[in-house]
């Protein structure tokens, strides 16, 4: 887990001459890297992987969330199928906003990324939480839903509002992209 977001922190610093700025709390961290803030998870529980990443663009604009699938040593393939859906559950009761999540394969490997214009009900979803925020697959094929990632909330206001201050934005009243 701190594997991939070290890798992704130093791969980005390297690509940019402006040092990045690092502020964390909890379970969550804030960067900024040239023109971009990022506020991600830090640890997922025992038995899960993966990372909830957030991005923004200076103001706040090009908001972004997404889940990076972190494989298990020795997985192979895909770790959901092309059917499979993203469910998303705050402190255990399931939220609408993971039907606005679509899998893919990218540079980094298998994540799932939300549809823009959802990003501000997912800060405020985590906001809300007083616990937890998990990330799940709707196994269609298996009749199974199938835990990948479980993240504290703890340290997830105060690594966005860094972000905010950061990149000059409001974290609860993000421009429309």
């Amino acid at each position: 887990m701190r594997k991939l977001i070290t890798g992704m922190v130093g791969t980005l610093a390297l690509a940019t001459p402006v040092a990045a700025q690092q502020f964390g709390s909890g379970d969550w961290a804030a960067s900024k890297i040239g023109q971009t803030c990022y506020v991600f998870t830090v640890r997922s529980a025992r038995d899960t992987s993966g990372a909830l990443i957030f991005r923004f663009q200076e103001n706040g604009f090009n908001a972004d969330f997404s889940y990076e699938y972190q494989p298990w040593p020795g997985a192979q393939g895909a770790p959901w199928g092309t059917d499979d859906l993203v469910v998303l559950e705050v402190d255990g009761e399931e939220i609408w906003l993971g039907d606005e999540m679509l899998t893919a394969e990218g540079p980094t490997g298998y994540g799932a990324s939300m549809t823009a214009g959802f990003v501000p009900e997912m800060i405020a979803a985590i906001s809300r939480a007083t616990n937890s925020v998990a990330y799940s697959m709707d196994r269609q094929a298996d009749g199974e839903v199938v835990l990948y990632g479980l993240f504290s909330n703890a340290g997830f206001t105060e690594s966005i509002k860094q972000a905010g201050e950061w990149c000059n934005f409001d974290p609860a009243a993000l421009p429309s992209s």
